[in-house]
């Protein structure tokens, strides 16, 4: 099985993020109500979860040594 590093993950997302908004603010569209901004942001968030429960699985194991 291939492991994931969230992390690189996260910080593409991020960057893509970071476009989708100064273009949507550039536009004049509020980001609530970019479509692609907020699935973005939503694709950001599910990856901020599994870079937090990695981080806790690591922790758990470290303890367990």
């Amino acid at each position: 099985m291939k492991r994931v590093n969230y992390h690189e993950e996260l910080e593409k997302e991020k960057e893509k993020l970071n476009r989708l908004g100064e273009e949507a603010l550039k536009n004049g569209i509020p980001l609530t109500q970019d479509e692609a901004f907020m699935a973005q942001n939503r694709k950001v968030d599910a990856l901020v979860v599994k870079v937090i429960k990695e981080k806790e699985r690591n922790r758990k194991k470290q303890r367990e040594r």
